[in-house]
């Protein structure tokens, strides 16, 4: 069996960037015409596996290897097949980052949006800060004037509470 053709759980693992663990799940669900013993009784997957695992998984991992062998094989035909999986690949990851970068746009001018918004709300409670402050003097100013309007009435009730009634009513001692 040919090493590019095959490869075992850990090299697949290590390929896809998963644990062995559940790279070893993924084999045992796969068809058995994809799995193969190799001559060290190890469990091995053939390259149509490797190709089933590509699509479970949505990534690419043998094209390169498959570039060099069609290219030793067919010369400048492989060329241009490269060069279109090439571009596609490199059409998709455009795809991709623009896609990206417009979601980064629209959270971008969110951020924007709630930074302004912050600042409206900021404004207003410094505003209602002052207002609160205002009011607080205010209170405290009635409540003193208040007091002094209690003292001088209880100062007047205890010089007119030696006068009888019509002493107080007229003005005299």
């Amino acid at each position: 069996m040919d090493d590019m053709k095959t490869k075992t759980v850990s090299e697949l693992a290590e390929l896809f960037g998963v644990t062995r663990q559940s790279m070893n799940k993924r084999v045992k669900s796969l068809d058995t015409k994809f799995v193969e013993k190799n001559e060290k009784n190890v469990t091995v997957v053939n390259a149509e596996g490797i190709h089933e695992l590509e699509g479970l998984y949505g990534k690419v991992v043998t094209a390169k290897a498959e570039v060099l062998e069609e290219n030793a094989d067919k010369g400048s035909e492989v060329a241009l097949k490269t060069d279109d999986a090439t571009s596609a690949a490199y059409e998709m990851i455009s795809a991709l980052m623009k896609d990206k970068n417009a979601e980064i746009e629209r959270l971008n001018s969110q951020l924007i949006s709630k930074d302004q918004q912050l600042n409206v709300k900021d404004a207003q409670i410094a505003e209602k800060d002052v207002q609160i402050k205002k009011q607080q003097e205010l209170m405290e100013k009635a409540l003193t004037d208040q007091k002094q309007f209690f003292t001088d009435l209880q100062e007047q009730l205890k010089t007119t509470d030696n006068k009888g009634f019509f002493g107080r009513l007229f003005g005299k001692k």
